[in-house]
């Protein structure tokens, strides 16, 4: 074909040329009657189909509906760690939200090293320890001891407040916590192995399943402390009278009344207890055969009214060991 004759070919219409090039079904597959559509009409929205619009509305509505909910865990978990961190810091400089200062003593030498390590009470007067508590633990600084007995010539003492353990020999023997000097929480001993071989529960100075019993319905003038030991009566027993004072006290073992017990007047002159009777009762509970007697009596000014012998004494204190 000439170049004339080329020219001479007329051109095609504008209306073939920008046509739409069908799409090729797969092979073996029959051509889709939607192929030459660049979108879906209008029309078949009405069938229930969704479009690619409406797909990203419903994505987005539902990372709008958990986006917040994670965010507010990560919140409570970045307050929940900073709770247990700042806990774990009051725990170091509080008890039972009293502040404390950390301290500890030393004695003997050798394996009969004994060490002290305990916290006392940073405010003296934040709490006082309860009037009819026996046993008040302090530490005496200058003779640097820890013991719940009167030191002369060294004030009132700190009272100890906070975890409290005993090493002897570099071995930890006792460990427990204290509460404005009362024993207080889980108390244990270990033997030189780290054996356990005691645990004792106590809260603010009494073992902590024993039962009291008060005058009043608000509680505030307790009548007697029943000490109960694995749902047993035993222990150190306190009876008062209603004004306060100590009426009687002595010690329980399984029920049985041991040791020696004393009754007191409801006096308390010169803040001296006045004792009223002492009586020596059985030595352990197995000793059912013994009978109780009275060793002493006092009047009301502190006359002594009755006393049993002493070789007597002497003799069934001595068969009884």
């Amino acid at each position: 074909m000439t170049t004339a004759q080329a020219q001479a070919i007329p051109s095609a219409p504008a209306s073939l040329t920008t046509a739409a090039k069908p799409v090729l079904a797969p092979s073996g597959a029959p051509a889709s009657p939607l192929s030459g559509f660049s979108s879906l009409p209008s029309s078949l929205t009405t069938l229930g189909l969704p479009t690619m619009s409406s797909l990203k509305e419903q994505k987005d509505a539902y990372l709008a509906g958990i986006m917040p909910d994670l965010g507010l865990k990560v919140k409570q978990l970045k307050k929940l760690k900073a709770d247990r961190k700042n806990k774990h810091k009051l725990s170091k400089t509080e008890y039972e939200g009293l502040s404390m200062i950390k301290a500890y003593t030393k004695l003997g030498s050798g394996e009969r090293t004994i060490v002290e390590e305990f916290y006392v009470m940073r405010d003296k007067d934040a709490v006082k320890p309860l009037p009819y508590i026996r046993e008040v633990y302090r530490y005496y600084q200058k003779s640097a001891r820890v013991t719940s007995s009167i030191v002369r010539d060294e004030g009132a003492g700190l009272l100890l407040h906070g975890p409290y353990k005993r090493y002897q020999n570099g071995d930890l023997v006792e460990e427990g916590y204290y509460y404005a000097g009362m024993k207080d929480g889980r108390w244990e001993k270990y033997d030189s192995k780290f054996m356990l071989i005691d645990k004792v529960r106590w809260y603010r100075g009494v073992p902590a399943e024993s039962q009291l019993v008060y005058y009043d319905s608000t509680h505030h003038k307790i009548k007697e402390i029943i000490p109960i030991e694995y749902s047993k009566v035993k222990g150190p027993y306190m009876a008062f009278y209603e004004n306060g004072l100590l009426a009687e006290e002595g010690k329980y073992e399984n029920g049985v009344k041991i040791g020696r017990w004393t009754e007191y007047y409801p006096v308390n002159p010169n803040g001296r207890r006045m004792r009223r009777k002492l009586t020596q009762c059985a030595r352990d509970q197995w000793d059912t055969t013994f009978e109780p007697y009275t060793i002493s009596e006092w009047d009301e000014k502190g006359k002594l009214t009755y006393e049993r012998a002493k070789e007597k004494v002497i003799e069934e204190e001595e068969s009884e060991n």
